[in-house]
């Protein structure tokens, strides 16, 4: 339900922003391990989308001529439904700060080291700089647990992500969003995206061979001649993570230092809905 939330103010953004942003929706096929699987993520939408406004589901036969493109001996069921949204990250961050600048605020490049807090305000420790507010708010991500004077009720850690893109050229592959043992999409920037291994490795950043191989393989399972394509990139990020795979939004006891992070791979997409309610805690306090 919180997903779904934070989907629909993706959707009701103005159309100029979604332009700027990249933002579709691209139908979705998606390969299930078994019947229950399927039944599971039926009556999820069937709570949250009752209507099918946004979301439809249905059962496909594996020799569907939508589904020519996959391997043919794929023995688990397969689903279609529409409203997966996809947007680029990069432009996403860029319109932010665009629409930050227009508000006249100011932004400092600074790196936090410490938040000390006192009894009439909250003094941010940086590498250059020591500054002082009256409410801070730290949307820190994996980072979150390395600043000195926070103590947190769940740990924030990172979970390691390494993504390839592959190039098309020709625009062989299909227009559908697969998903399975791994994503698959062009987006876009012309590029098909492999998406995304889970790995526990602390704050490593470094890209490895044996991922690459990891998602090439999974994403013949479901898409055969994959290979086909020419590699044209690999990468990795850190995701924030907590144990119950949600937002993590909180206010310190005694302190007005406020935390925004969480949300592992769907935090860029819980974001505008973080935002809000960051924003009505903060307007209580």
């Amino acid at each position: 339900k919180i997903s779904y939330l934070a989907y629909k103010k993706f959707i009701g953004l103005d159309k100029d922003v979604k332009n700027k942003i990249e933002l579709e929706i691209k139908p979705t096929f998606h390969f299930y391990e078994n019947n229950s699987e399927f039944e599971a993520i039926r009556k999820v939408i069937n709570i949250i989308d009752s209507k099918k406004e946004h979301f439809s589901l249905e059962s496909m036969n594996i020799s569907n001529p939508d589904l020519k493109f996959t391997n043919q001996k794929f023995d688990k069921k397969v689903a279609k439904f529409d409203g997966t949204i996809f947007i680029n990250s990069k432009k996403y961050r860029e319109e932010l700060f665009n629409q930050f600048y227009q508000n006249q605020s100011q932004y400092i490049t600074d790196e936090i080291k410490k938040v000390n807090s006192f009894s009439k305000h909250v003094e941010v420790v940086g590498n250059n700089n020591i500054y002082k507010a009256q409410k801070v708010i730290l949307a820190t991500g994996p980072w979150t647990k390395l600043i000195e004077g926070v103590n947190l009720k769940e740990e924030i850690f990172p979970s390691k992500g390494q993504i390839i893109k592959l190039i098309d050229n020709e625009k062989a592959f299909t227009n559908y969003h697969l998903h399975g043992p791994c994503s698959i999409v062009r987006k876009k920037d012309g590029l098909i995206w492999v998406a995304a291994t889970v790995e526990d490795r602390g704050f490593d950043k470094e890209i490895t061979e044996d991922s690459k191989n990891e998602l090439l393989q999974k994403a013949k399972k479901i898409y055969p001649n994959i290979s086909d394509f020419e590699f044209h990139s690999q990468t990795a990020c850190l995701r924030p993570s907590i144990i119950k795979d949600l937002p993590y939004i909180d206010k310190l006891p005694n302190k007005e230092i406020y935390i925004a992070s969480g949300g592992d791979g769907w935090g860029i997409m819980m974001s505008i809905l973080v935002g809000e309610i960051l924003y009505k805690i903060l307007q209580k306090s």
